[in-house]
């Protein structure tokens, strides 16, 4: 790996899914809530001022095309504890990549995260008891050609809901496909190809562990990278996937 794995932290990868395969993500304004979250979650927790589904769609909007939002809508307590390589959300599981900026940053991330989503979604649901599968599944990465496989399927992800069996039986339509993955707004993957300047990618942790540049050539490499997906690459991340 390059030297700077070893000066920072290694990354991982962290999954989850729903209880008993449930959907977590049923709507907009849940997704919303939860990119809220992650935003929230690494600094501090939200403001009681933060209800209305209009002002978290707002505030995501500016969080998503890189504004800082007003500090009304979170209250910090501390330095930020993680920082996102990659992400995508799924209605009914999600995928990170990330890196512990503190120690122990990683658990008390998701710690915070998974409580703060659950009883927002409870709330809303009426219902009670957990919503994701156990507190959640990490793995350590120290092997760089699995590191940059994983980024790519992460950001892949998505292909699932428009050719559920994508993993078995490769990409049928590659246009279709790529047009979906371009405007999937719940994915790091338009920042990646330069559609989007969201300040849920720390591109410095980006350019240092998958050597990717956010410009127009970087964009149009990693756009290359992702088109050049094969079944083989599954295989070779197969005991990784946490899934």
């Amino acid at each position: 790996m390059r030297q700077y794995l070893s000066d920072i932290k290694s990354p991982f990868h962290i999954y989850n899914r729903g209880v008993d395969k449930r959907v977590t993500f049923n709507v907009h304004p849940e997704y919303c809530r939860f990119l809220l979250l992650m935003w929230i979650s690494r600094i501090g927790r939200p403001s009681p001022h933060i209800t209305r589904e209009r002002t978290v769609k707002a505030v995501v909007e500016k969080i998503l095309h890189g504004e800082e939002p007003e500090a009304i809508i979170f209250e910090k307590e501390h330095d930020p504890l993680v920082g996102f390589v990659s992400w995508t959300l799924m209605p009914n599981h999600f995928h990170f990549l990330l890196v512990s900026l503190v120690d122990g940053g990683i658990s008390k991330f998701m710690q915070k995260l998974s409580n703060a989503y659950t009883k927002y979604f409870n709330a809303l649901h009426e219902r009670s008891g957990s919503l994701f599968q156990g507190p959640f599944q990490s793995i350590e990465v120290k092997d760089e050609e699995y590191l940059n496989h994983l980024s790519r399927y992460i950001h892949l992800n998505p292909t699932e809901l428009v050719e559920a069996n994508w993993k078995k039986e490769g990409i049928k339509n590659w246009k279709n496909m790529q047009k979906h993955l371009k405007t999937y707004p719940w994915s790091s993957y338009p920042d990646f190809i330069g559609k989007r300047n969201s300040l849920l990618v720390d591109r410095k942790l980006v350019s240092e562990l998958l050597n990717v540049s956010f410009d127009e050539i970087g964009a149009r490499e990693y756009q290359k990278f992702v088109n050049q997906w094969l079944a083989k690459d599954l295989d070779f991340i197969e005991n990784y996937t946490l899934e």
